[in-house]
């Protein structure tokens, strides 16, 4: 069997080219973050189950999902069901590509109510709608406004030519400004 210190091997893992089934697992799975960089699942005729692309189910300890970013799900379906203890208030469906998808859908319940652990999306979180995947800045689905080094931030040395942010002056305490000399350090 899979013990959990070997799921950290899956943590480079950007794409998976079928499908991703989290079932029935009972001992110390309490999170997906073994998985900070995946980006894509492209699904198959060959699904879980023949429909699902991504199935998360019957998982007694799992709390969070505590993906980094978009999850793009290419073909066929999503389905968060019957985890006990999961709290999120991720929505599926607008990740889930219609162009390729039959019947696109997000199937979830039995999950716990993400108003009884008190799930907050981060304030640089653009979680209007789809959510987040926890709780804190690297949990968001989609930024509000830029993402710097896997985090979602609301200011940065942000470079129009390449848009992205790149580092801050060395002076600046936290990697945090708003521009590229020490003069645009910004509290955080």
């Amino acid at each position: 069997p899979i013990q959990l210190t070997d799921l950290s091997a899956l943590n480079s893992l950007e794409e998976i080219h079928g499908f991703l089934a989290v079932v029935d697992v009972s001992h110390n799975l309490t999170s997906l973050s073994f998985l900070p960089k995946l980006r894509s699942i492209h699904g198959s005729f060959d699904s879980y189950r023949n429909f699902y692309s991504v199935y998360i189910s019957r998982n007694t300890a799992l709390q969070s999902l505590d993906l980094n970013g978009a999850v793009q799900v290419r073909f066929g379906n999503v389905a968060v069901l019957n985890n006990s203890q999961l709290c999120t208030n991720a929505n599926w469906g607008p990740l889930i590509d219609v162009s390729y998808s039959q019947v696109p859908g997000f199937t979830a319940g039995g999950n716990r109510p993400s108003a009884s652990c008190g799930l907050q999306c981060d304030s640089n979180c653009n979680s209007s709608s789809v959510g987040c995947w926890g709780v804190g800045p690297r949990s968001c689905i989609y930024c509000s406004a830029r993402e710097y080094d896997e985090e979602c931030v609301a200011t940065c040395n942000y470079d129009a030519v390449s848009g992205v942010c790149k580092a801050c002056d060395p002076n600046c305490a936290g990697d945090r400004c708003s521009g590229p000399t020490g003069a645009n350090c910004t509290q955080g």
